[in-house]
């Protein structure tokens, strides 16, 4: 009788043993099969943020020679000091006399940059062009009407207004 009770307990423990080896097999099969795919999907989470860096760079890339070149167009649009004690009323007669090459360069600079500039600056832009398109004909000689003057005046407010608004954006996104 020991002996069946002996090869009864062997036969079922090596079914068991048959069995546990099976799931342990199973079991490590279906763990390499979900990391493999939890692997695939961090690599696809990996690209999808890696594509989004290369347009954020490509972007921030665009927006700095945007934010670059209208500084330089800003600065270049203000008269050089031409004499002893030239005040700003004078600096703004020199603008008006300038307003049609101010308008045309500011309609490139639009046309060359618009894509990557924020809607209030391109509104300021456009103000501004409209103000050196409308007053450039008020001019008609060496002397600028007050008109034109405040015109000048008003128009370099608005682009120092713009350059402003450019400067704050691009130190944003370089402090995040």
């Amino acid at each position: 009788m020991l002996e069946i009770v002996l090869s009864v307990l062997g036969a079922l423990g090596g079914g068991a043993l048959i069995i546990g080896g099976f799931a342990h097999w199973l079991g490590n099969l279906w763990a390499k099969r979900l990391i493999q795919e939890e692997k695939a999907k961090l690599d696809l989470d990996i690209e999808s943020h890696k594509v989004k860096l290369r347009k954020s760079e490509f972007l921030f890339e665009k927006e700095y020679e945007a934010v670059s070149e209208f500084v330089a167009f800003l600065r270049s649009i203000l008269p050089r000091h031409s004499y002893p004690n030239m005040d700003w009323y004078e600096a703004c007669d020199h603008i008006a006399h300038d307003f049609g090459e101010i308008e045309h360069k500011i309609n490139a600079y639009l046309a060359t940059h618009g894509a990557v500039l924020p809607d209030e600056v391109v509104d300021l832009l456009v103000i501004a062009m409209g103000i050196a398109g409308e007053t450039q004909f008020e001019i008609t000689s060496r002397e600028v009407p007050s008109s034109a003057n405040q015109a000048a005046n008003t128009l370099y407010e608005k682009l120092h207004e713009a350059e402003q608004k450019l400067l704050e954006k691009l130190q944003g996104q370089v402090s995040t």
